[in-house]
């Protein structure tokens, strides 16, 4: 194996409120500041944010926890298959990461940063399936990430969601910057049609997650006038795939 990757929290699922609203996962959401953009809404990022960073070479990326939205149409999934979304969503986030040359770690230190998050208001739809149609009793994820993903979306409709996300120091604990961000997917509205989430779309949404952490991160070795623009890194969609 290249790494072993030490999972601190596995948090499968929770009780959410009512699309955008909190769900009591950040540490402290009066940080947050209201942010225009396409991805986050709201977001706090300290005045010395970049500085900061220069101390961290890797990242603890977490299994993010899941909150199923209290008004979500359909509120069942097998266990496998929020585990599924957990993984697919860690795993994407530690490739853009590893693809910017930063380590990802298995336990804390002085220069390791720690990111946790949580998929929420997850607004589900039944999908219709055979009687023969079943997932096997300990199923794990031995594939790469877009097989991986693909297989949730023929498993589960995701009609919406959206993230909160903290990152902090793995010695002290202390919050370094957290975000929310913008829901995907639009659930069905008088005069509008669901607009379901794509697998690609997914693994976007996931990945932007990363990229970001990366960019921030590369900034922090550099002089700031070498400085990427992070706040305007969105992962897009690949196009899907003619069937």
């Amino acid at each position: 194996m290249k790494k072993r990757i030490f999972l601190l929290v596995v948090g499968l699922c929770g009780a959410a409120s009512a699309a955008g609203q909190e769900v009591g996962f950040l540490t402290d959401y009066s940080l947050l500041e209201a942010q225009e953009g396409k991805w986050a809404n709201r977001i706090y990022l300290p005045a010395n944010f970049v500085q900061r960073l220069a101390d961290y070479d890797a990242v603890l990326v977490d299994q993010p926890e899941i909150f199923i939205a209290d008004d979500s149409k359909y509120k069942g999934a097998k266990g496998d298959q929020l585990k599924l979304l957990a993984d697919t969503a860690r795993l994407a986030t530690v490739e853009r990461l590893e693809a910017g040359g930063f380590t990802v770690a298995d336990e804390p230190g002085p220069d390791v940063l720690y990111l946790r998050w949580a998929i929420v208001d997850l607004y589900l739809k039944k999908k219709k399936r055979g009687l023969l149609s079943y997932t096997p009793v300990g199923f794990v994820v031995h594939s790469t990430k877009q097989a991986a993903i693909r297989d949730l979306w023929k498993k589960i409709d995701i009609v919406e969601l959206g993230m909160e996300l903290e990152i902090s120091d793995t010695v002290t604990g202390e919050v370094i910057g957290a975000a929310t961000t913008r829901q995907q997917g639009k659930r069905k509205s008088k005069g509008q049609k669901a607009e379901l989430v794509s697998w690609q779309e997914l693994d976007a949404m996931f990945s932007t997650v990363g990229e970001r952490i990366r960019c921030n991160l590369s900034n922090a070795k550099r002089p700031e006038s070498e400085w990427e623009i992070c706040r305007d890194i969105v992962i897009e969609p690949e196009v899907a795939e003619e069937s």
